[in-house]
Parts: C-alpha cells; structure tokens; sequence
C-alpha cells in the first residue's frame, strides 16, 4: 500500500505586522502546501479585499467613503496595497530561498502555493462603481473586472509559485455567494435593490473562471463559502460542488470541518461526498469536536477519530481519501482576539499533528 500525505496549509490571515516573520513560520510549518500571509492589522489595502484589487491587471481602483471603488487611475489607498502585496510576495520567496532543500534533492511533486483571494461574485458586490452601485449590478463592469481578477491572480501566483518549485492553488473566497444567491447583497440604499442570481449561473460562471486560471497556469482552484448565513441567505452547496453539464468542476471545497461534523447540513455534507467521490480536494478548516485549537495529544486523537468516522459517513475510502484531504487552523484559531504570532503558530501545528496520525 502506497503512503498517503494529508495535506496541511493555512487559512491566509495571520496576526501581525511583518511579512518576513510570517513566511518563516509559514515556510517552517506548511513546507507542501505554504500560504500566502494576509497581514490585515498593517490597515488599509493589507485587508482581503485591497489585496485582491491589488492584483487586478490593468483595472485601477480607487476607495471611496463606503470603501473601495473602480476608478480612473490607482489612487494611493490602492497603491499601498500593491506595495504591500509586492513585500509579502517577496517576503514568502526569500523564506522559501533559506529552507530550501540541499542541491539534488528534489521539492515535493504535488508542491503548491496557496493563495487567498476574494472570489469574482463577492469581489462585484463589495466594489463599487464610479456612480457609487455594486459591480455586480452592471453585468459588463462585472466581466470587465472577472477577467481582470482571473488575469492578474494567474500572473501574480503563478510567477512566484514557479521561483518556489511549486504549482499554483487559488482558494475562491466567496463569503457573499449565498447573498447574491438569494438577492439579499445591500445596495446604497432601499431603492436600489439588487436582483437574485440564479444558482445555474453562478455555477456556470464559476467553473468558467476557473478554466481561464488554469490557462493562465494556475494548478489547482478551490472555492471557500461560508457555512451559512441564515434564512435570509441560505446555502446553495450544488453550485459549488457540482458543475452544469460539459463544464469543468472547481478542484475542491473548503468547509468548516465542525459543520460537518455537527451534522446540521445535510446539503454540506452531500456536498462533501460529492467532491471525495469525485476523487477532488477537500479542506477543512479546524478540527471536528472542540470549539478552540487543540492543545493537547488527546485532543488531537479525539479528532482524528472523528474524521474517520466522518470519511464513513460520506462513504469514502480511508486510504484513498486521505491524499484528498487538507487540513487548516480557522481564521478565528488565527486571528481572532488575543491571538498573536505564537498562539498562530501552535494552532498550525496543532492541526499538522493531526495529519501523520489519520495516515496511521
């Protein structure tokens, strides 16, 4: 019987400010699957959504009072999360260039760089147009800035992901799908309400941007959605895990592990099955059966042995199944009140001790 590797990776946020001590501590921990750091406590264009526009290709974009917004020319809002991004690129790269391995021994095969960004339907409904309504309300300005996301993010990642001997994964976060789902994204006031996308076409458009980021050299893409927000918002999982007939799917899902574990979505965990048994990535993020990072050997155990018992539920071969399996820490484990640099770090190392321990 072959060996099986789980994989072991990073959510994207970490706590602080200097991008060098966190690609250490990513290099150091997550060597297979290392992550692009997102450093939100630097302010402004360091968040999640200055670093995305950061990587727009040729589509400048400036803030405004309700945030940020496409403009004429980059203001200096955007300019500084340009540069930002530049240093932590480069941060990332000399890391990697002082753990390398010796001359001759070769990196992992299926090495990846993963990277973060804002998906194109959440991207259209926090930016604005110049005359102050959502992208997503103007369906050219919505292609104009997926083509320009797609473009610059292949151009950006993939270039780096070279110098570090790895492929590229893109990580799709759309925290605001189900809202555009449901036609519940807040528009500028009440008399501008923005209209419900159907399902089909947000898979649709979906799996299209990911074929155009794997042309531009991207490895693998996988779309991360919330577990669910609430009546007025509620999960559509077959529009992200299966694709329309003649379409190519998204290589993964990333899901809360609790939320599979707690059982409250029978959707989610279709959801989940859907895509081990189509032999793609599953990320979880956290380990079932504790509200917190584990912190002890134990704790570590009791979750292991509920992921096998979940990998049964969902019908999926332990051996196999294990290479298609990433774990994370959650963003919470992350970044989320007093959480520093050092309890970050023992949260990724937490969930890297849990993967050798499934494989045995």
């Amino acid at each position: 019987m072959n060996a099986v590797a789980t994989g072991v990776s990073g959510p994207g946020p970490m706590p602080g400010v200097d991008p060098r001590e966190s690609a250490r501590v990513v290099l150091g921990e997550c060597h297979r699957l290392p992550f692009l750091p997102e450093l939100a406590d630097r302010g402004l264009g360091a968040d999640q959504v200055g670093r995305t526009l950061a990587m727009l290709a040729d589509l400048p974009v400036d803030v405004s009072p309700r945030g940020w917004r496409l403009a004429g020319s980059p203001g200096r809002a955007a300019r500084t999360a340009s540069d930002l991004l530049d240093r932590d690129l480069d941060a990332l790269e000399e890391a990697d260039e002082s753990v390398r391995a010796p001359e001759g021994d070769p990196a992992p095969v299926d090495r990846r760089l993963v990277a973060r960004v804002l998906g194109p339907w959440s991207l259209a409904a926090q930016l604005e147009l110049p005359g102050g309504l959502p992208v997503l309300t103007d369906r050219g300005a919505r292609r104009d800035l997926a083509e320009a996301l797609a473009e610059g993010v292949a151009d950006r990642i993939t270039r780096l992901a070279g110098r570090m001997g790895a492929g590229a994964r893109i990580v799709l976060d759309e925290p605001m799908l189900w809202h555009v789902a449901a036609g519940t994204v807040a528009g500028p006031s009440r008399f501008d309400p923005i209209p419900a996308v159907p399902e089909d076409r947000l898979a649709l458009s979906l799996c299209r941007f990911a074929d155009v980021l794997r042309r531009g050299g991207v490895t693998d893409v996988l779309i991360r959605v919330p577990a669910g927000t609430g009546p007025e918002a509620p999960a559509r999982w077959s529009a992200v895990s299966q694709a329309p007939r003649g379409e190519t799917p998204l290589d993964g899902l990333c899901v809360p592990a609790e939320l599979l574990h707690s059982s409250r979505s029978h959707s989610a965990l279709d959801a989940a099955g859907t895509v081990l048994g189509a032999g793609r990535i599953l990320q979880m993020e956290g380990l079932p059966g504790i509200a917190r990072p584990p912190r002890t050997g134990a704790d570590v155990e009791r979750s292991v042995s509920m992921i096998l018992a979940l990998l049964d539920r969902l019908s999926a071969p332990r051996h196999a199944a294990l290479d298609q399996l990433v774990f994370t820490p959650t963003v919470e484990d992350m970044v989320s009140g007093r959480v520093g640099p050092v309890e970050a770090l023992a949260a990724v190392r937490r969930v890297t001790e849990a993967a050798p321990r499934l494989a045995e």
